[in-house]
């Protein structure tokens, strides 16, 4: 069981540093250049380049979360066998 408990307080660290993290490592990666937009000639170049960083920065906090539930879900199920 302590084992599960760890391994649940690893995956919860893990997904609350990502998630709070996701700007720097968005900047850090050039996470943004990578975006593809579907109607880029609609905005401008500021514009562009705002909703590209915000869009690799949910992108970034969602698979945080998606790392953050597994440890939830398995901190959960250790501590109910207890």
């Amino acid at each position: 069981m302590l084992a599960l408990i760890i391994l649940a307080g690893f995956l919860i660290a893990a997904g609350l540093i990502m998630v709070a993290a996701a700007k720097q490592i968005v900047k850090r990666y050039g996470l943004d250049k990578k975006v593809v937009l579907e109607h880029e000639t609609e905005l401008d170049e500021e514009e562009i380049d705002e909703y590209k960083t915000l869009k690799a920065t949910v992108n970034v906090k969602l698979c945080g979360m998606l790392v953050f539930l597994p440890g939830i879900i398995l901190l959960l199920i250790a501590l109910k066998k207890i």
